[in-house]
């Protein structure tokens, strides 16, 4: 198994930013001590900065990254 990212999960690459998907775990009390995911929160980077944060879908985050693309040429 490899190391964990403080990032969460590796989604996809838009130009060049990175999205990344950060679940969140909740207990499950049919399964136990077993945690489930609760919800999913989609983040922008570019290298190791924070650019956005907070969408709800990966669409709108990848949305989000050519709009920022477009803006800085």
């Amino acid at each position: 198994m490899g190391k964990g990212s403080d990032r969460g999960r590796y989604i996809c690459k838009v130009g060049f930013y990175d999205i990344y998907a950060k679940d969140s775990m909740v207990k499950s009390k049919e399964r136990g001590d077993k945690k489930q995911v609760g919800g999913t929160e989609y983040n922008v980077y570019h290298a190791k900065r924070l650019v956005e944060k907070g969408f709800k879908t990966k669409d709108l985050a990848v949305i989000k990254s050519n709009e920022l693309l477009l803006k800085k040429k």
